[in-house]
């Protein structure tokens, strides 16, 4: 399929994060070599697919489940 024809078949959509989230985000695309909103979205179509995500051994998720 034609690379214009995919882009007409996508929708685009704004998501925010707390600072500390996104720092997180930020480590777990670095360790997969994506971009934050690359990572954002297998985390996002995984889910959808009944698939969890792939969650990488970061000390900072620690503190997300503390809170």
């Amino acid at each position: 399929m034609h690379s214009k024809q995919v882009a007409d078949n996508m929708r685009r959509t704004t998501v925010s994060f707390e600072d500390d989230q996104f720092e997180i985000l930020e480590k777990w695309a670095d360790k997969e070599i994506r971009t934050v909103p690359n990572l954002i979205q297998a985390i996002v179509v995984s889910v959808l697919r009944g698939e969890p995500p792939n969650v990488p051994d970061l000390p900072d998720l620690g503190k997300l489940k503390e809170k």
